[in-house]
């Protein structure tokens, strides 16, 4: 499918929908071979997934010997993280069939994803030897050898793949969402890399927004922004380019640059996240009204969307305005009861010694809220309670868990806090060592990381000892 072809696009477009309504009456239509091959590909880049497993048993049946569809079958396999029958599909179409380069692409990109050792750059470069002109296998390649930390050599699979393949170029700028482990390096790869690239090809924009995003990465904001409106002098039409520039400006303070080009962008746009940067932009100036109207709007469009009502209460608070804060997260909270950062947000508001019936009915909610994981509670519970002198409240939510199979252990960790942050280390100490004989992984988490001060009692270190060997860890 050519990406800058718009007539031939809607051509497979119209294909695809016909090939869905044949599905859906029940009169399957015969297509021929590559009429399957685009109508599979849309589908699948379009996330159709259903359909397009049905557009591959079908081919199949039509056309037996075509051992692309067997590849497209393991790929959607894959895609649904069945990797045991996507190799298994491999496997067959190796002893089956004559093999073409694409089953090297796919063989490698599915133990890729499967995070499975395999050779890739011996397989990719079989697939050269049968079709040199294959721009997947050399972008696949220049991330192999960008995983070797070979620079010259991936910079060249890079650019003969955007010489065969414009397109080649936008998937090269997300590459670093695929090396993160890079990005904390000194000689920062990735940066390097786009370097490179930009020298050899510099009037390709996707490859100014790809050193943009690994400046960015590396928190280098001022290089990050040098290199999107270089990209934006290149492709003014392109948001996503406006939006990282506003992502940078923001990350160095500069709100009014980063507000202008959030507000560019809305002018193309009606992105969530927009409104939502927006709204931190006028918080970030003190403009608290303006912020609200966008955190407002986001929930206008979103009203699930959490991060919009945790900033909406932040906005007021950082005015005084506890009142009003308390009387929106009660708001949302009757809206829906079910919302666990609703809750744990109205606890933090509320006084642990006058508050306490209320505290005790929301604790009630949402241990008994279906969606609320009954151990991300407890933990921020006890952690409230032990920060707030209300171990007795504490306590009494944590005991009732501690028969319960599913989070027993952890309450046993988090009773064993509550006793502490009370100065009973006794009790404390038998109900640490029930946790730590039944799991003593998770004492970092749901002991020390809620008591970090129990370390300066000699009969906690010694248990801890007995079950972790704690100091040698904390060396």
């Amino acid at each position: 499918m050519n990406p800058f072809n718009d007539s031939e696009d809607e051509e497979i477009e119209e294909l695809a929908k016909q090939f869905k309504q044949s599905v859906d009456s029940g009169n399957f239509a015969f297509f021929d071979n590559d009429d399957y091959q685009d109508i599979i590909i849309y589908l699948i880049d379009t996330g159709d997934f259903e359909y397009a497993k049905k557009a591959v048993f079908q081919a199949i049946q039509d056309h037996p010997q075509e051992s692309f569809f067997r590849l497209m079958r393991a790929k959607l396999f894959a895609l649904e993280f069945n990797f045991s029958d996507a190799m298994k599909e491999l496997d067959y179409v190796e002893q089956n069939f004559e093999i073409n380069p694409e089953f090297y692409i796919e063989k490698v990109l599915i133990a890729r994803a499967a995070n499975q050792p395999i050779n890739g750059i011996e397989l990719l470069n079989k697939a050269l030897d049968m079709d040199n002109r294959l721009p997947e296998a050399h972008l696949l390649l220049a991330h192999e050898f960008l995983g070797k930390r070979n620079i010259d050599t991936a910079v060249e699979h890079a650019v003969r793949a955007i010489q065969l393949d414009n397109a080649a170029a936008e998937d090269l700028k997300i590459v670093t969402i695929d090396f993160q482990d890079f990005l904390q390096t000194k000689d920062h790869i990735l940066i390097q890399f786009f370097q490179r690239l930009t020298d050899e090809l510099p009037m390709c924009a996707s490859l100014w927004s790809g050193l943009g995003l690994s400046y960015l990465a590396c928190s280098e904001y001022e290089q990050a922004i040098e290199a999107f409106h270089f990209q934006h002098s290149l492709d003014e039409n392109d948001p996503v380019c406006l939006l990282n520039l506003a992502d940078a400006y923001y990350e160095l303070g500069y709100y009014e640059e980063a507000l202008l080009n959030f507000n560019a962008v809305s002018e193309k746009c009606d992105w969530l996240m927009v409104s939502f940067q927006k709204g931190n932009c006028y918080f970030q100036m003190k403009d608290y009204q303006s912020a609200l109207n966008n955190y407002m709007q986001v929930l206008e469009i979103d009203p699930m969307y959490v991060g919009a009502i945790t900033h909406i209460v932040k906005t007021f608070k950082v005015q005084g305005k506890y009142d009003e804060a308390r009387a929106y997260l009660r708001m949302k909270y009757e809206e829906n009861p079910e919302q666990l950062e609703v809750i744990q947000q109205l606890i933090e508001l509320s006084d642990p010694e006058k508050d306490i019936d209320y505290i005790r009915e929301l604790s009630v909610a949402a241990l008994n809220a279906q969606e609320i994981p009954e151990h991300a509670y407890l933990h921020f519970f006890t952690t409230y309670c032990c920060s707030n002198n209300a171990a007795d409240l504490g306590i009494e939510v944590v005991k009732d868990f501690l028969t319960d199979s599913d989070v027993c252990t952890d309450a046993h960790y988090f009773m064993a806090a509550l006793l502490l942050s009370k100065g009973l280390l006794r009790e404390a100490c038998e109900y640490l060592e029930l946790a730590l004989q039944a799991a003593p992984d998770a004492y970092l988490i749901d002991f020390l990381n809620i008591v970090p001060q129990s370390t300066n009692e000699p009969e906690i270190n010694q248990l801890l000892n007995t079950y972790i060997n704690f100091d040698d860890n904390n060396d």
